[in-house]
C-alpha cells in the first residue's frame, strides 16, 4: 500500500474517508518507507479497522466473495500463477485474429490516457497487474484492485521485479474503497466479461473517477460468427458475458462517461472515455 493514497481512500465498511495508520498496532514499511507492508488501518475515533498484510489491503469490507465458475477460477491454481504468461500475452492474437501483441495493447493505452505522472490511477480487476505496473512504470500513483488474493501476490511481485510501486488491493469492482472523484484515471483489462454487475463496476468507476478524468477498457463483445456465438453461449454458463459495442457504450453513458474513442478487432473492443463533469 502506497501511504500517499491513504487520504484518498474510504474504510472498506463503513466508507469513511481518509483512514490512517494506527500507531498503537505494528508497523512495517519498505525500506524506501514509500510501501506500507504491514499495519492497521482506521477511520477518526479508530472505527472500522482494516489490515494490509506484506503490503496487500485486505478492503473487501462486506462485499460478497466470487459467485461464478470465471471468478472462482481466479482464487485457485494454477490461474493465477498461468493467466498472464500463458494466455494475457498471447489472448488478442488469437481473439482478434491477426498479430495483437501486449506492446500494441499498451500503446493504446498510453494514448488514452496521455501523461500519468502524479495521477491517480485504479487498475479495476488487475489480474496479475499488467496495466498497474506499466502506468507505475510512467510515473502514475497505481491502486490495484482485485478480489483474488493470489491474484494480487503475483500482481506485488511483478511489479517488485520491474522496480515500480503499486498498492494493491482486496475488493470487488462493485465496491472500490476509494473516495468519490478521487481517481484521475480508471482502466479495466479484459475483466469487464466476468466482474459480475457490469452496471455497478462502471457505476463505481464514474463514482471515483473526477469529472474530465479517463476510463480505458479493453473488453469482448458479441461474436458475429455462428462459431464464435456458439463458443459464447457455452462460455455464458460459468459467468462471462460478451454484450454487443452497442451495449458496452450504452453502459458506459449510463454511469456519467462518454465515449470518445473505440476500435474493435473482431470481438476485441478498446473503450476510451471521459468522466462527464
Amino acid at each position: 500500500m502506497l501511504e500517499e493514497l491513504l487520504p484518498r481512500l474510504l474504510t472498506p465498511t463503513a466508507r469513511i474517508p481518509g483512514p490512517v495508520i494506527d500507531l498503537d498496532h505494528p508497523v512495517r514499511r519498505s525500506t524506501s518507507r514509500r510501501q506500507l507492508l504491514d499495519a492497521t488501518l482506521v477511520g477518526p475515533g479508530r472505527v472500522d479497522p482494516s489490515i494490509v498484510h506484506d503490503g496487500i489491503w485486505e478492503a473487501m469490507g462486506p462485499a460478497h466473495p466470487p459467485r461464478t465458475l470465471a471468478q472462482l477460477s481466479n482464487v485457485v491454481p494454477p490461474t493465477p500463477w498461468l493467466y498472464e504468461a500463458a494466455w494475457r500475452v498471447r489472448s488478442l492474437s488469437l481473439l482478434s485474429g491477426r498479430k495483437f501483441p501486449v506492446t500494441e495493447e499498451l500503446a493504446e493505452l498510453d494514448q488514452a490516457v496521455g501523461d500519468v505522472t502524479g495521477a491517480v490511477c485504479v487498475d479495476i480487476g488487475c489480474s496479475e497487474g499488467l496495466y498497474a505496473r506499466h502506468l507505475a512504470g510512467r510515473g502514475a500513483l497505481v491502486l490495484a484492485i482485485d478480489h483474488s488474493r493470489p491474484f494480487l501476490r503475483r500482481a506485488q511481485h511483478r511489479a517488485e521485479r520491474a522496480g515500480v510501486a503499486i498498492a494493491p488491493v482486496r475488493a470487488t469492482a462493485q465496491r472500490l474503497p476509494i473516495g468519490d472523484a478521487m481517481a484521475d484515471v480508471a482502466v479495466i483489462g479484459g475483466s469487464l466479461n466476468e466482474i459480475g454487475d457490469r452496471r455497478a463496476a462502471l457505476a463505481e468507476a464514474g463514482r471515483v473517477v473526477r469529472p474530465g478524468g479517463i476510463m480505458f477498457v479493453m473488453s469482448l463483445v458479441a461474436a458475429t460468427t455462428k462459431n464464435g456465438r456458439r463458443l459464447q453461449r457455452a462460455l455464458g454458463a460459468s459467468g462471462i458475458e460478451f454484450p454487443t459495442g452497442d451495449g458496452t457504450f450504452d453502459e458506459f453513458a449510463a454511469a456519467g462517461f462518454r465515449v470518445v474513442e473505440h476500435r474493435l478487432d473482431r470481438v476485441v473492443l478498446r473503450t476510451t472515455a471521459i468522466r462527464a463533469d
